[in-house]
C-alpha cells in the first residue's frame, strides 16, 4: 500500500530509512527502527485515529510504522527536516508521511474572548477565507471605559507555485494573538483621541479608518494585511459595545434615553 510504510535501521551503519508501498523483509542486519514523537503530536494524532482495539478505545501507535497525517482540505502543513536542515510545505487534500528525521511543526494558536494565547494546538493550518472574535477594553478621551466585541474577516494570499511565499505563512507561531494585538491597538489609539459621545455616534467608522486606514482620496480601504505571513484582513464587525464601569453604563443609558425621545418629538411634530 502507498499510503502505508515502516522505517528500518541499518544495524551496521545505523542509517534509517523508509520503506513504502512494497512488501519488505528484513536482511539479517537491519531491525525495525521506533520513531519517538512529541507528546502533543501523539495526542493530535490520536484525535484522528480511528482504529479501535478490543474494548472499543483508541490503539496505541506502532512506532514501527511510517507516521501518516491527513491534511484536511484547504489547509496547509508544515514538516522540518532536522537532519537535511530544511522545510516543506504541504496542501491539503494531502497524505503527508514523515521520513525518519521529519517532525511536524506544532501550531499553538490563540483562543478564547478575550483571546488567550497557547490555547489551541495543531498540526495543520486552515487558510481561510474565516473570522475570529475578540474582546478588546478601550478608553475614550473622556476617560469612559467600554468593552467592544469584535469580529474578523481573514485569509491567507498564497502563490501555492513559489515556494518561499507559500513556506512564509508559518513564519509567525501565533498568527491569531499577534494579528488581534495588531488591531486592538490601533482600535485603542483611535478610540482614545475621541469623547464618548463621538465615538457612540461613528464607532464603526471610527474603528474601520482606524484598522484599515485611508487612500490618497481619504476612502477607507477594505484590507489590512500582514507582509510577514501574507495574512489579510477584509472586514470587522462590532457586535457588541458594552460600558465597564457604572458611570459609563449610565451615561450611555441616557444618551440613547434622550436620542429616543428626539426621534419621538420629532415624529410627533
Amino acid at each position: 500500500d502507498e499510503n502505508e510504510g515502516i522505517y528500518v535501521r541499518d544495524l551496521k551503519s545505523g542509517k534509517v530509512r523508509l520503506v513504502k508501498g512494497q512488501a519488505y523483509m528484513l536482511s539479517p542486519y537491519e531491525e525495525l527502527w521506533e520513531k519517538d514523537l512529541p507528546a502533543v503530536v501523539e495526542e493530535l494524532l490520536s484525535k484522528g485515529n480511528t482504529a479501535k482495539d478490543a474494548k472499543g478505545q483508541s490503539s496505541a501507535r506502532n512506532k514501527t510504522r511510517a507516521v501518516t497525517y491527513q491534511t484536511p482540505h484547504n489547509s496547509a502543513i508544515q514538516i522540518y527536516d532536522y537532519k537535511a536542515k530544511k522545510a516543506r510545505v504541504v496542501f491539503g487534500p494531502e497524505l503527508v508521511m514523515l521520513g525518519p528525521d521529519e517532525h511536524f511543526t506544532i501550531l499553538s494558536l490563540s483562543g478564547d474572548k478575550p483571546k488567550r494565547p497557547h490555547v489551541i494546538k495543531s498540526l495543520h493550518l486552515f487558510l481561510g477565507p474565516d473570522f475570529t472574535t475578540d474582546i478588546v477594553i478601550v478608553e475614550t478621551g473622556d476617560h469612559a471605559r467600554l468593552s467592544l466585541k469584535l469580529s474578523y474577516n481573514w485569509h491567507f494570499e498564497i502563490d501555492k507555485t513559489d515556494i518561499a511565499h507559500s513556506e512564509k505563512i508559518f513564519s509567525v507561531p501565533d498568527f491569531v494573538g499577534d494579528a488581534c494585538k495588531a488591531i486592538a491597538s490601533r482600535v485603542r489609539g483611535a478610540v482614545a483621541s475621541v469623547s464618548f459621545d463621538h465615538f457612540h455616534k461613528h464607532s464603526a467608522h471610527l474603528i474601520r479608518r482606524a484598522v484599515f486606514g485611508a487612500d490618497d482620496n481619504d476612502k477607507i480601504r477594505n484590507r489590512f494585511e500582514f507582509t510577514s505571513n501574507n495574512l489579510v484582513f477584509t472586514n470587522i464587525d462590532i457586535q457588541s459595545v458594552e460600558p465597564v464601569d457604572q458611570r459609563t453604563r449610565d451615561a450611555l443609558q441616557k444618551s440613547v434615553q434622550l436620542a429616543i425621545e428626539i426621534t419621538t418629538k420629532s415624529q410627533e411634530a
